[in-house]
């Protein structure tokens, strides 16, 4: 195997006290060895469930996403779409029932296929089964929307939430919808698709789903977070610069009261810290509903129970003890300071 071409993580991490490794099908599907991964599977059918466990993936997705831009990544995801490929190709039976989708591997299928934005396997997925969009066993809609995202293929985005909001998908007979939930259900997917644009990274689309909504602050999920709070956790930078320039939201906080910046700081996001405070000094003073600062959460991020990289964290630690952050605080307390002096003799 040529080195340039090996998707073997080299960085590991810890989750705890136990350490996490990539097994060889991992290897080997992410270097697109199809004939490696069908003979690991003939040994052991139990492999095809770790091959396709989204858990798995996410852990992939975290320790080869380098800070290149995604470019390590989109050569894992299109390596894994050509095994998934040829899989359900193998799977194909006489009478076009593919027995890998009846086995409820549909929802693996099309995330594998929307990560490496392979717009022609997506559709035929879902010419197959139109309900697939709405994912099958761990997968789920919102699932497949990120994966979209992140394979940064705006039409395959466009084509996944056509097919999520379409009577196409309805369960009514007539295949019309009608029910007065419609334009509830047709919210909410939409709201999953922004969240989704947000944390993938996918601009263009995230775009263009906020020029239809009057107010970009209706886009929350269940924890109250907006789509700034979305795109600060997942590290997307020029998503975030994009949304504090067009929308006063900057100030926006979920339930328990995190603003993005305590978000970007508890998840390691340098970039996105840099960004946030430039653009508002004043966020290195809020405090959340439970008192803590940006800085406390930084560092309370050293104790989340997930799967992490923790080099991203520690950067952000060093910045923060002896960095530019700093003199951002400075600089803004010592403006702070000369403002209430000229207040207060102003009042004198």
């Amino acid at each position: 195997m040529a080195q340039q071409s090996c998707f073997f993580p080299l960085r590991w991490e810890s989750t705890g006290d136990q350490w996490w490794y990539a097994s060889p099908i991992d290897w080997a599907a992410a270097n697109g060895h199809y004939e490696l991964v069908r003979e690991l599977i003939l040994l052991d059918a139990n492999l095809l469930i770790k091959l396709t466990s989204l858990r798995r993936i996410r852990r992939l997705e975290t320790v080869w996403d380098d800070d290149d831009g995604g470019a390590r990544f989109a050569g894992v995801a299109k390596c894994r779409a050509a095994v998934a490929r040829s899989l359900f190709h193998e799977c194909e039976g006489k009478s076009q029932k593919n027995s890998l989708i009846r086995a409820g591997y549909g929802g693996w299928l099309l995330y594998t296929a929307a990560s490496a934005g392979d717009v022609g396997f997506a559709r035929r997925l879902l010419d197959k089964n139109p309900l697939l969009v709405f994912g099958e066993g761990e997968y789920g809609i919102t699932d497949i929307f990120y994966a979209a995202a992140r394979g940064k293929n705006s039409e395959l985005f466009r084509l996944l939430l056509d097919f999520a909001v379409s009577p196409r998908c309805s369960t009514a007979d007539d295949g019309s919808g009608g029910s007065a939930g419609d334009s509830d259900f047709r919210r909410e997917v939409v709201n999953r698709a922004a969240h989704a644009a947000a944390r993938g990274g996918s601009l263009e689309v995230l775009r263009e789903l906020l020029e239809k909504c009057p107010d970009v602050l209706e886009f929350r999920d269940v924890q109250g977070c907006t789509v700034l709070h979305a795109a600060s956790g997942c590290g997307q930078t020029e998503v975030v610069k994009y949304l504090v320039a067009s929308f006063d939201m900057i100030n926006a906080r979920d339930n328990q009261g995190n603003t993005a910046l305590h978000v970007a700081s508890f998840r390691g996001h340098l970039s996105v810290v840099e960004a946030l405070i430039a653009a508002s000094p004043s966020l290195l003073l809020l405090k959340n509903d439970a008192g803590d600062t940006f800085l406390h959460m930084a560092a309370a991020g050293f104790r989340t129970p997930g799967f992490r990289r923790l080099d991203r964290q520690m950067e952000l630690m060093k910045q923060l003890i002896c960095g530019k952050i700093y003199r951002f605080k400075r600089n803004y307390q010592y403006q702070e300071s000369r403002g209430e002096d000229h207040l207060s003799r102003g009042c004198d």
